[in-house]
């Protein structure tokens, strides 16, 4: 939540007031400016009370420049910097200027440990309102300019991140900071402030204005407000997972409360109250759960926008069960552009040292797999995303595991990345062992039903189109004898998966015929158009050969059904590196 700090009454004595409240000591002879000031570092303006209390509070030193004129947004006069976010609100007839929460919000999909209680000392202290450490010079900094009032309290303890300069530094975040400890400067000088502003501020306003148009009132919010969303009610004896997607999300029911061994009847209640039939009824375990009965619904473009529920009932019991999800607008696998689904990727992306991932590109959100070799076996692991504009963002620890064999594995969603190309990299704290290997948050890929199936090459699959259960037999020719070829796989989910192994051409110069490559697909695979390719290493010719597969059982994400069809293809395990 974020702290209230001065009140700051619209009058020129409640100015004088905030100024002194701000300060802690006695009104100055001669007041801070408040009327507009250009700073060309950065071509914007601060002004007004922002201007106040950005000249009270070492303003340089802790917020950075402006970097972005005072807008509107959510009721709420706001205005970046380069380290900081300035909030205006109103309570009780007086504004009030609060910093925003930018260490929380860049940390939102991360988990630090807590640390235990310590004693404090003059060196260290524990706070157990978030039960973290501030210690050494990162403590010495904190209390000396501003503390919890300008920076809020620790929410990690001291961490280890890749900086800009590419090197590894110790950082702790804070609840509206990040402090960098820099060994290299000098004394008093080592620890800086990050500019989370800049990664936070609304890349629309960045843009600098001229020295001589300073804005009489605050610019119009660059994106409208969101609309405030209803909030799912609360679930009674259930939970859904996930509980929000869109058509072509897979919910999964999971409830209790129920008699050992009764029947349980279920049903779907759309958001007209209409009820939708499922699987009439399930056995409960001998405690009582139907979690294992493995309850759950496919949405297609027929389920309606809004909030849906589960619904269960013990049949001797009576007692129910109910958990409720949402369905969102947008269509989880629209048609795709047949023209993007066979352009070849791969070798845009380029992999450093021992390493693959999977899928090599895909939409956001989707779970990608990192693996790599040549670790210590008992060694610390950091691993971080970098983008295109060399900005790192570390993976969280626990998504990262080393086995006895130096074989690390990095699991990690894509959630909240934009369309681009991302470096994920692998470094052993002992050996300095470093991995890499590039991956592409892209949509071309998507092959959603309604999708037309490009022209096959060099191939031909029979048959061209089934449900469940089919088996298509893929067939590739024109190739060099016994060459070796790399083989890929694309998903109408939009995945696109490259084997980490070779294939051989027969002795005809062919594949799929001596032995045959037959798939079957299982109630696992997306509906959509699915690709197979194969490249031969030394003519370079290639097979792309495409099947549509309808009436699936079930969406998918994350690009499972290239995955599966994967292991058809050779048996491999995906989890073990070649």
């Amino acid at each position: 939540m974020a702290q209230r700090l001065a009140p700051r009454p619209l009058s020129l004595i409640g100015i004088m007031a905030l100024i002194l409240v701000l300060m802690g000591v006695a009104l100055p002879q001669t007041q801070a400016q408040t009327e507009a000031r250009y700073f060309y570092e950065t071509g914007h303006f601060l002004q007004g009370e922002f201007r106040a209390f950005w000249e009270a509070n070492d303003g340089l030193l802790n917020f950075g420049y402006p970097i972005t004129e005072e807008y509107v947004t959510q009721g709420r006069v706001v205005q970046y910097f380069e380290r900081a976010r300035f909030e205006l609100t109103e309570q009780g007839g007086q504004a009030y200027i609060e910093l925003g929460m930018l260490g929380v919000e860049i940390t939102a999909d991360r988990e630090f440990p807590k640390a235990p209680p310590i004693e404090d000392t003059e060196q260290r202290r524990y706070f157990p309102q978030t039960q973290h450490i501030l210690q050494y010079g990162f403590k010495e900094v904190w209390e000396t300019r501003g503390g919890e009032r300008i920076f809020g309290l620790p929410i990690s303890e001291e961490v280890k991140e890749v900086l800009e300069d590419g090197e590894w530094h110790t950082v702790q975040y804070f609840e509206r900071a990040r402090f960098e400890y820099w060994p290299e400067f000098a004394p008093g000088e080592r620890v800086l402030l990050s500019a989370l502003g800049r990664q936070l501020a609304p890349p629309e306003l960045l843009a600098p204005v001229p020295p001589d148009q300073a804005p009489i009132d605050p610019v119009p919010n660059p994106t409208p407000d969101p609309v405030p969303v209803e909030p799912l009610p609360s679930n009674v004896n259930a939970q859904v997972v996930p509980d929000n997607g869109p058509p072509g999300t897979v919910f999964q029911f999971q409830a209790d409360g129920f008699n050992a061994g009764e029947s349980v009847g279920v049903w779907l209640t759309a958001p007209d109250q209409s009820t939708v039939g499922i699987d009439s009824q399930v056995k409960a375990d001998d405690q009582g759960s139907i979690d294992d009965a493995n309850v759950a619904v496919t949405t297609d473009p027929s389920f309606i926008e809004g909030i849906w529920s589960f619904n269960a009932q013990g049949v001797s019991s009576g007692n129910q069960a109910t958990g409720y999800f949402r369905i969102t607008g947008a269509a989880a696998s629209p048609p795709g552009d047949p023209n993007k689904l066979g352009v070849l990727l791969h070798d845009q992306l380029p992999v450093q040292g021992d390493a693959i991932i999977m899928p090599l590109a895909a939409p956001a959100p989707t779970f990608f797999l990192f693996q790599a070799v040549g670790y210590e076996a008992d060694e610390t692991v950091s691993s971080w995303i970098t983008a295109a504009d060399n900005t790192s963002t570390p993976i969280d620890p626990s998504a990262v595991t080393l086995d006895s064999d130096g074989i690390v594995m990095v699991e990690f969603s894509s959630a909240g990345l934009s369309d681009g190309i991302y470096s994920l990299a692998a470094q052993g704290v002992r050996s300095s062992v470093v991995n890499a290997a590039a991956f592409k948050i892209t949509s071309d890929y998507v092959a959603g039903p309604g999708t037309p199936r490009p022209a096959n090459v060099n191939g031909s699959v029979t048959p061209q189109e089934g449900g469940v259960g089919t088996t298509f037999q893929v067939r590739g020719q024109n190739l060099l004898p016994n060459e070796d070829l790399e083989f890929w796989v694309t998903d109408p989910t939009g995945t696109y998966v490259l084997f980490p192994g070779l294939v051989p051409a027969d002795a005809d110069g062919r594949i799929g015929y001596d032995p045959p490559l037959d798939l079957t697909t299982t109630d696992d695979a997306a509906a959509g158009v699915f690709g197979i390719h194969f490249r031969g290493l030394s003519s370079g010719t290639r097979v792309d050969v495409y099947f549509t597969h309808s009436n699936a059982a079930r969406a998918l994400a994350d690009g499972q059904g290239a995955f599966d069809i994967m292991r058809q293809l050779s048996g491999f395990d995906i989890r073990r590196l070649p």
